[in-house]
């Protein structure tokens, strides 16, 4: 091999080195490009779980809340049904006893339960009520 041979060789070697060396620079510089955005992706994605924790630890709060506030209104409205006579002392199932009232009065009239009739004036002297109030009586 002479010399003209050897520096060609060296030259194209040298030409392949630098070559390879700015597609292993592409690629790491694409590679820190796809982390970071995958580090931001991540980042985004703790921050929303976070909140959907959050969020969900309130839903909870407020359904724990609407039991109590829905077992004391039943307590209360069994109390009253209890007073008025139209819930026996065994029978503690305010819904139920709502509903059998409405029933009497639906089949009494011949005609479906009136709920959220607003003014019931018209109806054979009854007192006006406000809008969903259901008459007892």
């Amino acid at each position: 091999m002479d010399t003209e041979e050897i520096l060609r060789t060296i030259a194209s070697m040298y030409a392949r080195t630098t070559q390879t060396e700015r597609q292993t620079e592409r690629i790491v510089s694409e590679y820190k490009r796809e982390l970071s955005k995958t580090r931001d992706a991540l980042e985004r994605t703790r921050i929303d779980l976070e909140r959907t924790r959050n969020d969900l630890e309130e839903t909870v709060k407020m359904a724990e809340l609407l039991c109590d506030v829905n077992r004391r209104l039943g307590t209360v409205t069994d109390y009253l049904l209890k007073q008025q006579g139209r819930l026996d002392d065994k029978d503690c199932n305010s819904f139920e006893a709502m509903f059998n009232i409405l029933l009497k009065q639906a089949e009494t009239r011949g005609d479906e339960p009136d709920v959220d009739q607003g003014s019931k004036s018209d109806r054979q002297g009854e007192a006006e009520q406000p809008a969903g109030v259901i008459a007892l009586g």
